[in-house]
């Protein structure tokens, strides 16, 4: 099984979620990412909020339309989403 891992530069790994959607969900859900939420803008070499970059829907196109190499690419040297595999059994000892 595998999951998702939440990273944000300056704090490190900030959570684990068991997938895409709700990784990113987790992050608007935690205020990480809002309206107000600063990106690079690399077309631009400016910084402008999620909001100005990506319209009213933003939210929409980061859970329904992106994925996380996209997600990746989108919030390079903020935030990164990476993948690791979860070893176990059922059994508990």
């Amino acid at each position: 099984m595998h999951v998702i891992t939440i990273n944000e530069d300056n704090h490190g790994q900030i959570g684990i979620a068991l997938n895409y959607y709700n990784a990113v969900k987790w992050l608007i859900n935690e205020h990480w990412i809002d309206d107000d939420t600063e990106q690079y803008n690399f077309d631009t070499d400016e910084w402008e909020t999620v909001k100005s970059m990506w319209g009213d829907n933003w939210r929409d196109l980061m859970l329904d339309q992106w994925n996380r190499n996209f997600f990746n690419e989108v919030w390079e040297g903020c935030f990164y989403l990476g993948v690791e595999e979860i070893i176990g059994t059922e059994r508990e000892d």
